[in-house]
């Protein structure tokens, strides 16, 4: 009778020192995947954030394409680099300078 107590004494105190173990475990485990997604949930965020910058450089880099394909910046560029003028104009060239 004796053995018996003890040996169920023994598998209760086995079986608690396992639900502490596991349990133990299961929160450390729990903890480390919570760091994981947090540490991956930032890292989403600043992709988003880079993704938006990229996007707003582009139509900048695209409004810069347009400008730069105008009649008017060709115009310009003709008149300043080139020295061009049109047929109707007079150039007076300012030797002073």
């Amino acid at each position: 009778m004796e053995r018996k107590g003890k040996t169920r004494r023994m598998d209760r105190l086995f079986i608690r020192a396992f639900l502490v173990v596991f349990v133990g475990a299961v929160g450390v485990g729990m903890y480390w995947q919570m760091q994981e997604y947090r540490a991956l949930q930032r890292e989403a965020a600043e992709l988003e954030q880079q993704i938006a910058q990229e996007q707003e450089r582009a139509l900048d880099f695209e409004a810069q394409k347009e400008y730069y394909n105008s009649d008017s910046y060709i115009e310009q560029i003709a008149r300043e680099k080139l020295g061009l003028v049109k047929s109707n104009e007079i150039l007076y060239i300012n030797r002073g300078e």
